[in-house]
Formats: structure tokens, C-alpha cells, sequence
């Protein structure tokens, strides 16, 4: 997390790491702080398999499976500004000379799941300020990748409770963000009384 910070100017602490006996490795407590010092990220328990750990200290994070339990996303619009602050954080991560691969910040995992998870997207500068929250987010994803300043992911499941109270049964994407756009490719949502399908951007 140091290094990270160093490179990136991100704060991200970890509150607990153990190593188990089949060599995994379990992170809790992990908070990841906004630029206006409050919670961008905020995970109870990850485990997961190193794949390389010299690998770490070049910041590429190259990890197996992935299980994360209770995490909070929280992308916030602070009043006065026109980027989030996700945008902010993934901006750090953009390298000043894409040319060069080991300036990049890359993560990456083969399989990734979230259990009772919460997402929060707000915008201060709007009459209503809270736009969507859900809770009881569970996601299952494979071929999951941060690269600099992009993420990408095949959405196996995907399911949550909508705070208006809609029940997303399930839905399945092959997603991509930039800093430029949100791409939802061979989508799918399953509600309790609705089926949709198409792609988005």
C-alpha cells in the first residue's frame, strides 16, 4: 500500500494481512480514501492467491481467485466539481507515459467475487443528491482486469436490491470503463417482471 502511495498518491490501508496454510492470503480491513478524505473503497474481508509476489513490488498485482466479503463502493460528485471521485482516483492511476508498461498500474484476477456487498452513486450538485444505492450486491466476474486507467470484466451474476425496490435477479454484461466511457456489451437484466437486452455505452 505504501508503494502504491508513493507511485500513485493514493491512500489505501490495510488493517490485517495473514497467510494461510495452502499459501493464500487474506487482507482485511481494506480502506481506500478519496481525494477529499473520505471512503472511496471500503472491503471487511478479501482472500485470495498471489500469483507473483515479486510482481507486487513493481505494482502489478497479479492475483487467482478472488472472494471479497462486505464491500462498500462509494462514488461521490462533490459539490462545485464536474468529476467524481472515482474519475479523480482513476486518473492517478494513469501513467504519464503510457509507452512504458512498468509505469502502468495493473491488477488483475482470473475470478472475483463479491459478497453483501453496497454501491452508492451521489451527486451533490443535483437537486437529489442520492442516485442510486443498492445493497445486497452480490457479483461474481471473471477475466477481471485494472489497467492504468482502465477496467475491464466478463459480469457473470450480478444481483441486487434497488433502495426505490427494485430486485435485480440477475444480470450478466461484458463491461469496460475508461476515462472516457462505460461500456455494457451483451447485456442482460432479469427484474422479477422485466427481461432486458441489448448494449450500452
Amino acid at each position: 500500500a505504501k508503494g502504491v502511495y508513493k507511485t500513485y498518491k493514493t491512500n489505501i490501508n490495510i488493517g490485517k494481512v495473514g497467510l494461510q496454510f495452502n499459501g493464500d492470503v487474506e487482507l482485511k480491513n481494506i480502506y481506500i480514501e478519496d481525494y477529499k478524505k473520505d471512503t472511496l473503497v471500503n472491503i471487511n474481508e478479501l482472500n485470495t492467491s498471489i500469483l507473483s509476489f515479486k510482481k507486487i513490488y513493481e505494482n502489478k498485482l497479479t492475483f487467482g481467485d478472488v472472494d471479497i466479503l462486505g464491500m462498500t463502493l462509494n462514488i461521490k460528485t462533490y459539490e462545485g466539481e464536474k468529476d467524481t471521485n472515482l474519475d479523480v482516483f482513476v486518473a492517478k492511476l494513469d501513467s504519464d507515459n503510457p509507452s512504458t508498461s512498468e509505469n502502468v498500474f495493473l491488477l488483475s484476477s482470473s475470478d472475483i467475487s463479491i459478497i453483501n456487498g453496497r454501491f452508492k452513486l451521489s451527486d451533490e450538485n443535483k437537486e437529489t443528491i442520492d442516485i442510486l444505492k443498492f445493497n445486497d450486491l452480490n457479483i461474481n466476474a471473471t477475466n477481471f482486469l485494472i489497467l492504468g486507467p482502465k477496467v475491464s470484466a466478463r459480469i457473470n451474476q450480478l444481483t441486487f436490491n434497488d433502495s426505490r425496490g427494485v430486485n435485480v435477479q440477475n444480470m450478466t454484461t461484458n463491461f469496460s470503463y475508461s476515462k472516457t466511457s462505460m461500456i455494457f456489451d451483451d447485456l442482460h437484466i432479469s427484474t422479477v417482471n422485466s427481461e432486458l437486452n441489448g448494449d450500452l455505452k
